[in-house]
């Protein structure tokens, strides 16, 4: 079951009728209350959840609720969020965030991605994300030195190339790598240069096959 957490009524029956269509079983609740018993009933498989308009009186509460049942995925739809939000719930561990102005399929894309466990920040997040010379580095996501690794990936360096370019170790490179796919919930350098180019921390003519 799918819990939509809301306090907008067409938000509400907007989700919830595309979620059925796409053969979900989806339940609307309206407070903390009512939140904790679903989830207490061990058959939940995703929150889906606007924490600002919901029955909570900061993050703290969603936070909490997040420790209570650790294994339940938690997805953001948010009318809006700021950079501050966003890195706050990143260091939660909440890292699926879509804003309710995306689409249809950028919202199923989204949903998928929770339920599958894997991060997921829309296009609109991700642009958020951003400042006018690239990715934000205080935002939570990726460090200075993890952004650099990004780029270097992209221009079809390999690991080795990149130890010998920035004069570190072969171990480093690779410390990087596992770091990064881990907070971006990638699996692969496919999926990582798609995220860069996506965020805006590289163009496309930037990368080579």
């Amino acid at each position: 079951m799918i819990l939509i957490t809301d306090t907008q009524y067409l938000t509400n029956q907007s989700l919830q009728s595309l979620l059925f269509s796409c053969g979900h079983e989806v339940r609307v609740v309206a407070t903390r209350e009512e939140l904790l018993v679903h989830l207490k009933r061990k058959d939940v498989k995703l929150i889906i959840i606007d924490y600002v308009l919901f029955d909570f009186k900061s993050i703290t509460d969603l936070v909490e609720i997040r420790k209570l049942f650790s294994d339940i995925p938690v997805l953001i739809l948010t009318g809006t969020i700021s950079q501050m939000q966003i890195r706050d719930l990143n260091n939660a561990g909440i890292g699926n965030i879509s804003l309710k102005v995306d689409g249809r399929e950028e919202l199923l894309q989204a949903v998928d991605a929770a339920l599958r466990r894997k991060k997921h920040y829309s296009e609109g997040v991700l642009e958020i994300l951003l400042k006018k010379d690239g990715p934000i580095e205080p935002s939570g996501v990726l460090t200075r030195a993890e952004t650099d690794i990004v780029r270097q990936i992209a221009s079809g360096l390999t690991t080795k190339e990149i130890a010998a370019k920035k004069q570190i170790s072969f171990h480093t490179v690779m410390t990087h790598r596992k770091n990064i796919f881990r907070k971006l919930g990638i699996s692969n350098s496919s999926e990582l240069v798609m995220f860069a180019i996506k965020s805006g921390m590289i163009k496309n003519i930037e990368y080579h096959i």
